[in-house]
């Protein structure tokens, strides 16, 4: 087996190419407005519900991974659409405006993830602890591990039989239901 007939096999037509990184582009940019869109519905409104005081706050830990998403998605849709414009791979020169920003963009991607990140989510939960909330696992939804209730009242931490709108938890007293709003509004 020669070297020009295993090159030749995984060779890609330019056509083909340009299409795909401009496929990865759109999907780098539907990956970029899900994260900002997610960060903005879920994460920053924690802090609103913690001063106005919310009887229930909830927090999705996981999705304070999502800081580190901006950096990686904006070098990624410079870089596909680099590739889908000169047909070839994404690979800036030394010294070069580009390297200098992709380093950047990966610098910042990677401290993001490993300090800013787990710091993020330590102070949150300071900060509620500071506020007096305490954690409430009855309210936990079934199969959402990954997120956390807290109350600022005990009687708001209870089991309930139903959730409406925004995860606001709803309990049957008898023959009246009663529901917290947790936005805290």
């Amino acid at each position: 087996m020669n070297n020009k007939s295993c090159v030749s096999a995984h060779s890609m037509s330019p056509l083909a190419f340009r299409l795909g990184a401009l496929a990865f582009a759109f999907f780098m940019i539907l990956t970029g407005f899900f994260s900002l869109y997610w960060l903005y519905e879920h994460v920053l409104p924690i802090y609103g519900r913690i001063y106005r005081n919310a009887p229930v706050v909830e927090t999705p830990y996981l999705a304070f991974g999502l800081l580190m998403a901006p950096p990686i998605v904006l070098i990624g849709i410079i870089g596909a659409f680099i590739a889908a414009w000169t047909g070839k791979k994404f690979d800036p020169p030394k010294n070069s405006f580009l390297l200098r920003l992709q380093t950047l963009m990966l610098y910042l991607c990677f401290k993001t993830i490993i300090y800013i990140v787990p710091a993020t989510m330590i102070l949150t939960t300071l900060t509620l602890l500071y506020k007096d909330y305490t954690p409430c696992p009855k309210l936990l939804i079934s199969g959402s591990a990954w997120q956390l209730f807290w109350v600022n009242d005990e009687n708001a931490c209870f089991k309930p039989t139903r959730y409406i709108n925004d995860h606001w938890p709803c309990k049957m007293i008898g023959e009246q239901e009663v529901c917290i709003q947790v936005d805290g509004r």
